[in-house]
C-alpha cells in the first residue's frame, strides 16, 4: 500500500490556557487533600495561590510553546535572511494662505500635519509661499511605518504650529509607500522559497525559479520522464526539460531563454543537465451553426458573431489548455449555448491543422504554411483530426502541445427560414506568425 502523506501540524507543548490551568490546579487540590482544602471563593488565600501559581506556569509554556518558533527564526538569522521591516508613506500636502494674506509665508522643514485620528506626517523641506501666490506644496513623511499611513486624499487636515498667514494645509492625492512589518508566516513563507531556490530539486523547484528570472514566461512546464519518452528523440535531450512561452505560446526571444538556463544551471545538482524547448501550437479551425429566433433578434447578427468569436479565441487558447490537455469540447459548447440568442447549436466542430514539416521549402503544398493538396482546383487543408463531438476519442499525446484559435467560421441560422448568415474570423497575429 501506498505511503499516505499530510502537512506537519505546529507543535505546541501544552494548550491550556490560564483559565484551564487554575481549574485543573482546584481540582488536583480538592483531590489530593481529601476534600478539606475546598475554599476556593475569590476571597481565599488558596484560590490566590492556585492562581498565582497558575499565572507562573502559562507564562513558561508560553516561551516554551515559543521555542519551534524562536528555533525556525534563529536558524533563518544564520543564513542571512532578512525580515523586510516596512516602509513609511509619503504624500504631498498643500498649504493654503488665509483669504486676503498677501504676504508671503515660510513653513520650516520638520512642521507636522496630522490627520484626524492622529497619524503624523512631518514636512521634509521648507515650502515658501510668495506674496502672489495662494498656496504651494511640499513633500512630507510618514513618522513610522504601516500601511495605516497611506491615508485617503484630504486625509491630512491638521498642523502642529501656529503660523500667521496659513489657513490650512491638506492632500488632495492620497499618501502611499507604506508598508507593514512583515509577519512571522511570511517570512517563513519567503525564506523557505529562497532556500529552495539555492538547490532546484522538484519541478515547482524549477518552474518557481523560471517565474523569478522571467516573469514573461506565462507557461511553464517540467517534463516528467514519461513525458520526454513521449517525444521525438532529438527534441528529447538534457535530463531536466522545461518547456516555457508567452501567454499565447509563441517561443520567448533568446536573451530571454538564455538568463533562464544560466540562472536554473547555477543551482541544478551536478551531473544534471538542461534543455529548454517551445510548446508546439497547432492551429485550429473552428466550425460552428447557431440557430437563433430571427423575430426576437432582427439585428445586431454582426455583434452576436465577435462574441462568439472572442469566446472560441479565449478558450482555444495555450493559457486555458494545459500542454498535453486536449480541446474540451463540453465547456467550448457550454460556453456558446449558454449565450440567451443561442436557441441551438446545430454544429461545432474543431479542425486540428497540421502546419508544414521542418525542411520542405514551402512548395509542396498549395495552402502555405498547412499541410494541403490541391483537388479539382481547390486547396484542400489537410487537417490532423476533425474533432466533431464530445465523445471524440481523439487524444493529445505530446506532452508539450497545445492549441490556439485561427480561423473561427460562424454561421447563424434563422428559425423561421433557416437562411444562413455566415461570419469568418482568422487571427491575422496568428497567421502573420505562421506564414513568416
Amino acid at each position: 500500500m501506498a505511503n499516505i502523506y499530510g502537512p506537519i501540524l505546529p507543535l505546541q507543548l501544552d494548550p491550556r490556557n490560564t483559565s484551564a490551568l487554575v481549574r485543573d490546579m482546584q481540582t488536583k487540590v480538592f483531590l489530593e487533600s481529601g476534600g478539606q482544602l475546598n475554599d476556593f471563593s475569590p476571597a481565599s488565600p488558596l484560590t490566590a495561590l492556585v492562581e498565582g501559581q497558575a499565572f507562573a506556569q502559562s507564562e513558561l509554556l508560553y516561551y516554551l510553546n515559543s521555542l519551534p518558533e524562536a528555533y525556525t527564526l534563529q536558524w533563518l538569522r544564520q543564513l542571512g535572511i532578512q525580515r523586510e521591516i516596512g516602509a513609511k508613506a509619503t504624500a504631498e500636502v498643500t498649504f493654503i494662505k488665509s483669504r486676503g494674506f498677501g504676504k508671503s509665508l515660510v513653513i520650516p522643514r520638520g512642521t507636522i500635519v496630522s490627520t484626524s485620528n492622529n497619524l503624523n506626517f512631518v514636512l521634509q523641506q521648507e515650502v515658501r509661499v510668495s506674496d502672489e501666490e495662494a498656496s504651494a506644496t511640499g513633500r512630507v513623511l510618514a513618522d513610522k511605518w504601516g500601511s495605516i499611513y497611506n491615508v485617503s486624499s484630504n486625509a491630512i487636515e491638521k498642523i502642529n504650529v501656529n503660523i500667521l498667514g496659513l489657513d490650512r494645509a491638506t492632500n488632495f492625492t492620497s499618501a502611499e509607500g507604506g508598508k507593514d512589518l512583515e509577519s512571522i508566516d511570511s517570512l517563513k513563507g519567503r525564506a523557505f522559497a529562497l532556500l529552495r531556490r539555492r538547490s532546484l530539486i522538484t519541478s515547482e523547484d524549477y518552474e518557481l525559479e523560471v517565474n523569478n528570472v522571467a516573469p514573461e514566461a506565462a507557461i511553464v512546464k517540467v517534463l516528467t520522464y514519461e513525458d520526454r519518452f513521449n517525444l521525438q528523440e532529438e527534441v528529447s535531450s538534457g535530463n531536466v526539460m522545461i518547456c516555457i512561452s508567452d501567454a499565447d505560446g509563441n517561443k520567448l526571444s533568446n536573451s530571454v531563454i538564455s538568463n533562464i538556463s544560466k540562472s536554473v544551471k547555477k543551482r541544478m545538482p551536478l551531473g544534471n543537465t538542461i534543455s529548454i524547448v517551445s510548446p508546439s501550437i497547432s492551429p485550429v479551425e473552428t466550425s460552428v451553426s447557431i440557430e437563433y429566433d430571427d423575430e426576437l433578434y432582427t439585428g445586431g447578427i454582426n455583434t452576436f458573431a465577435f462574441e462568439v468569436d472572442n469566446i472560441l479565441k479565449t478558450l482555444i487558447n495555450p493559457s486555458e489548455i494545459g500542454l498535453g490537455d486536449k480541446i474540451d469540447y463540453q465547456r467550448v459548447f457550454n460556453s456558446i449555448y449558454n449565450l440567451e440568442y443561442a436557441d441551438n447549436i446545430k454544429n461545432l466542430s474543431f479542425k486540428i491543422l497540421q502546419l508544414e514539416p521542418e525542411g520542405t521549402d514551402g512548395f509542396e503544398y498549395c495552402n502555405a504554411p498547412f499541410v494541403s493538396e490541391l483537388i479539382d482546383g481547390v486547396c484542400i487543408d489537410t487537417p490532423e483530426v476533425l474533432v466533431d463531438d464530445i465523445n471524440s476519442t481523439y487524444q493529445n499525446n505530446n506532452p508539450i502541445k497545445s492549441y490556439r484559435s485561427y480561423k473561427n467560421v460562424i454561421s447563424f441560422i434563422a428559425k423561421s427560414s433557416q437562411a444562413p448568415l455566415t461570419f469568418t474570423f482568422i487571427d491575422s497575429d496568428y497567421d502573420t506568425i505562421l506564414r513568416s
